[in-house]
């Protein structure tokens, strides 16, 4: 896995940590499935490392679709 790579998996890791800190309480389950979507997207279908960013993004708008239906407290 080239360096570059693996650079934006962590990138990646740490952002939806982050992400799930200020939304959700706890950020390990985003920065597990981040990091799930990377593994799947490199090995199953074959993605370069802007498919990959493209999953990223995907997961960032389904996030904040999430967030957007939520009922309010």
């Amino acid at each position: 896995m080239p360096y570059l790579t693996l650079l934006l998996v962590i990138c990646c890791a740490v952002f939806y940590y982050r992400v799930g800190e200020a939304e959700y309480g706890s950020g390990f389950p985003l920065a597990l499935l981040s990091v799930v979507l990377w593994v799947i997207g490199i090995f199953l279908f074959r993605f370069g490392w802007l498919g990959n960013l493209a999953l990223q993004v995907a997961l960032f708008f389904g996030l904040s679709l999430w967030n957007m239906r939520r009922m309010p407290k």
